[in-house]
């Protein structure tokens, strides 16, 4: 007979990702609009954006699928291989970590929820940066763990308002992230402000979880990397990566979980993410295999000249939008992103942020996301990852939306 009652989704499943809500929802991309579109929404570093493979990636991965030694099953925490590669990578004589101290992951969104579930309860908090990447939010949302975020000022290189983020901690605070460098701000922090960072991790005995995908790509001389391991070397802290970004293949799905487990902080927290990883078990075993090759052979060359574009392109958008009424650039400088401020006194019929995106998409066919996506507001977010002259359509959509809605 006829099925009379449906099922009633689980609560722990109605959860919202910003970014792809509005990608795939809340924002409607015109089918006939005269314009052709000017699409600065996903930061996706690939050929048909400009930035080819080095050939040993394409060859670790043709070697990989033509050997055929690698279609079945490996350990659960990832390919031992791979692992001691990422060992080989970052694991220095100040700042020492073992295979036995990563776990390869779907992704750095895999190795976020892993971290979330492995350290949080129901009920328990995580804070994290406004603006932020929103992956944490429906993972959160999926965990029942609580989101509290603090504060970047813009008006600061978006350094960390240090007082919004201790005010914060209570006995329930499991641990807060830090994007450095950042998305969607492109901004980097300096040595002293990790250090400022630390100490608060220090004095409340809350550790820090740092989303380092974005490893080395700072292109300001004045703002050089530094990872949060090794700024620190005594203080227990986990930081994540990838290579989507850094070697340009997001669609590869591959990152990586890294415990500094100083003096056995972390213990049973690793002891658990392997437990975890045994249900998901681990990436494809062929972009594993690949990982050797790839963290081992491409050359610091091919970085060089990846950042040298994305500066390039931060420069160019800097420049072209800094002379439009109504918006400010912040300069980027690390990442593959830029923050516009609005300047929404200037305008005689924008809301907010998402007014300004939405119509801007609708009257240009101009399509950059609100920092509402990001936990923020009166800002959006362009990405930076694209042909150098794309910036110009872009700053000419922009700059014919502003001048329609500034104030007579």
């Amino acid at each position: 007979g006829k099925w009379s009652k449906k099922p009633v989704p689980a609560a722990r499943s109605d959860v919202l990702n910003p970014i792809r809500a509005t990608l795939e929802k809340d924002f409607k991309i015109p089918t006939d609009h005269e314009k052709t579109l000017v699409n600065f929404t996903l930061g996706e570093p690939t050929k048909a954006n400009g930035y080819p493979l080095p050939d040993v990636t394409k060859e670790a991965i043709i070697e990989c699928v033509d050997s055929e030694k690698d279609n079945g099953y490996t350990h659960s925490s990832g390919n031992p291989a791979a692992r001691q590669a990422v060992v080989d990578k970052y694991s220095t004589e100040e700042a020492p970590f073992s295979a036995d101290d990563v776990l390869l992951t779907f992704g750095c969104s895999g190795a976020q929820y892993t971290v979330f579930s492995a350290m949080c309860e129901p009920g328990d908090n995580v804070l994290v940066p406004r603006p932020g990447f929103p992956l944490c939010l429906p993972i959160a949302q999926n965990l029942g763990v609580e989101l509290r975020y603090y504060d970047l000022d813009p008006e600061n290189d978006f350094n960390i308002k240090l007082d919004t983020l201790e005010s914060q901690i209570d006995e329930k605070t499991k641990f807060f992230m830090v994007i450095n460098p950042s998305n969607p701000c492109g901004s980097v922090f300096s040595k002293e402000h990790m250090e400022e960072i630390i100490a608060v991790s220090e004095k409340h005995q809350v550790p820090i979880v740092a989303d380092e995908i974005y490893y080395g790509f700072s292109f300001d001389e004045s703002k050089p990397f530094h990872s949060f391991a090794h700024v620190s070397t005594t203080t227990p802290m986990i930081c994540l990566g990838a290579i989507s970004k850094t070697y340009c293949v997001p669609g590869w799905r591959l990152g990586w979980i890294i415990c500094y487990n100083r003096g056995g902080y972390f213990d049973d927290i690793l002891t658990n993410m392997g437990k975890l990883a045994m249900i998901w078990l681990h990436p494809s075993t062929i972009v594993m295999k690949a990982l050797v090759r790839i963290l081992g052979e491409v050359p610091d060359s091919y970085f060089e000249e990846t950042k040298a574009k994305l500066k390039e392109a931060a420069q160019k958008a800097f420049d072209v939008l800094s002379g439009i009424k109504g918006v400010k650039p912040v300069k980027a400088k690390g990442a593959m992103y830029m923050m516009v401020l609005i300047e929404h006194d200037a305008f005689e019929d924008i809301e907010d942020d998402v007014d300004f995106c939405k119509k801007l998409l609708e009257e240009q066919n101009c399509f950059v996301l609100p920092s509402k996506c990001f936990f923020a507001k009166n800002m959006f977010r362009i990405v930076l990852c694209h042909p150098i002259e794309k910036f110009d359509a872009l700053s000419e959509r922009i700059q014919e939306f502003c001048a329609a809605h500034l104030k007579k």
